[in-house]
């Protein structure tokens, strides 16, 4: 039952008490969770929970590897296991330390804060992000960032906990228990769900009223599949219909990662064909993504320095056009897609690549580098994997960007809820940062994400099509942004200062 309370907000997004439910259970059964037995059981529960909530992995490191579902399996079980034990941890510290449950929820959830802001996962999901689907929640990312949405569902938690136990001590008649019913903490569990209601109440109101009043730029998102032999046909067409019949041209047109050719640094332009040619090479190369375009183009393409044969250096990036064709910025992408771009591991176990065949060996982009668009968008770009990692958007508002954009190619993920979930991953970077973040994917989901954590706008997954949104510019810095890594630390803290104070208490007894 916890297993499938667990997974459920991630195979449907709605449902987000069944967390708090999941969490709350496990709670619940702390005195069943001391010794080697009980912890075996949390990472069974937790393995099978993660397994249930990512199905798909199997079948996609499969496809990556081009090989079978067993191949893809055998790769998926570790990643699976690692991920078990961060979510394990949080209930292995309190079976240690604490007693009683009313007690649990805090020193669990400062753990769980600290192992999800310090241990690393190939993809860095949070337990909070499935409460994403009640967005009044998750406000408070913005005060202390993405692990606060973990804090206060553990909160949740700890509520639930509370009135079970008050329930059955009132159906008890009392004689089962002595003392009050309620404990500082499990009170203090539900003063946080309350101060967090609060402030996500009014900060939508105050947030949606600073969207109304900002500038905006309208962005036309295309989605296509680049996989396809005739998709710069599709993205050329669909650019083209979307800007014709306008009164005044959009400030931006977007085409998902991977929808250019590759390119050298040095070439400015894309007006000059025989240059393009002599200046790319393959695949597509002398490929020329918009010819007379009506406004600015922001496509993903490769970048390389030196020979074409031969390359120094490549990069996955984002490149940014005017409509006179004139290349006016490049972003190149600093975080890397595990077993797609790059195979972690290989450091110690170099015969790792050679189950994963890339096209290029491709270079880590060495800043964060805000392109700009106009008099006032400064347009901080992620690429694909990158708008799950907190720190790549945040580094990009630091130096200035006022809107997010990200290019996706998720053509390679053939299950619905693979892309589903990798916009899931990727909508807190809206509310950490209150910006809006658009998504242009290949095959999706592209779609407008407010600084809410709201979709006010999408495509359906899987088509070609165009989707057109006015999007507000904000130049705001939250809390979030300036204090970086405070949280995690102080919850870090914390939870060492709690395990240093368990420790005494049983020497002493």
């Amino acid at each position: 039952m916890i297993t499938m309370l667990i997974a459920a907000p991630w195979l449907w997004q709605d449902l987000v008490p069944c967390e708090w439910l999941g969490v709350a259970a496990a709670l619940v059964c702390l005195p069943h969770l001391r010794g080697w037995r009980g912890e075996t059981l949390v990472l069974a529960v937790a393995a099978a929970s993660l397994a249930t909530a990512f199905h798909w992995s199997p079948t996609v490191l499969a496809d990556a590897i081009q090989s079978s579902y067993g191949i893809g399996l055998a790769f998926t079980v570790p990643i699976v296991l690692w991920d078990a034990l961060r979510l394990s941890l949080p209930f292995w510290f309190v079976s240690r330390t604490v007693v009683d449950a009313r007690n649990a929820w805090l020193p669990a959830a400062l753990v769980a804060v600290a192992t999800e802001a310090f241990v690393t996962s190939v993809f860095p999901w949070k337990l909070g992000y499935s409460q994403l689907a009640w967005p009044v929640l998750i406000q408070s990312v913005d005060l202390l960032g993405p692990e606060a949405a973990t804090f206060v569902l553990y909160a949740h938690a700890g509520v639930i906990v509370l009135v079970v136990e008050m329930l059955r001590r009132r159906w008890s008649g009392g004689h089962e228990a002595i003392g009050p019913a309620w404990t500082a903490v499990g009170v203090a569990a539900v003063v946080v769900c309350a101060a967090n209601l609060a402030y996500g109440v009014w900060a939508m109101r105050f947030w949606s009223a600073e969207m109304a009043a900002a500038p905006k730029i309208s962005v036309a998102l295309v989605q296509v599949d680049p996989s396809r032999d005739d998709s710069i046909d599709a993205l050329q067409r669909l650019s083209r219909e979307a800007c014709a019949g306008r009164d005044r041209p959009f400030d931006l047109i977007c085409w998902p990662e991977c929808s250019g050719g590759s390119y050298s640094e040095k070439l400015p332009a894309f007006n000059d064909p025989e240059r393009i040619f002599a200046e790319s090479r393959d695949p597509q190369r002398g490929l020329r993504p918009l010819a007379d375009p009506a406004c600015p183009l922001l496509f993903g393409g490769k970048i390389y320095s030196g020979y074409p044969e031969r390359p120094n250096d490549i990069y996955q990036s984002a490149i940014l056009v005017d409509d006179a064709e004139r290349i006016i910025g490049c972003y190149h992408k600093r975080h890397l897609m595990p077993f797609g771009e790059y195979v972690p591991g290989t450091a110690f176990m170099p015969e790792l690549r050679h189950y994963f065949p890339m096209d290029d060996d491709l270079d880590v982009g060495p800043e964060a580098t805000v392109l700009t668009l106009g008099d006032k968008a400064k347009l901080g770009v992620m690429l694909c994997y990158e708008d799950m990692v907190p720190s790549a958007a945040e580094s990009l508002v630091d130096n200035g960007a006022n809107v997010l954009l990200s290019l996706i190619n998720g053509s390679s993920f053939k299950a619905t809820l693979t892309l589903l979930q990798h916009r899931l991953l990727a909508q807190m970077r809206a509310v950490e940062n209150r910006r809006c973040l658009l998504r242009c994917a290949a095959t999706g989901e592209t779609c407008l994400i407010s600084p809410l954590g709201t979709i006010p706008s999408r495509l359906p997954l899987n088509v070609e099509d165009v989707l057109v949104a006015e999007v507000p510019l904000i130049n705001a810095r939250t809390l979030a942004s300036r204090i970086g890594q405070a949280f995690p630390l102080l919850c870090g803290g914390l939870a060492i200062a709690i395990a240093l104070d368990s420790g005494r208490r049983r020497r002493t007894a």
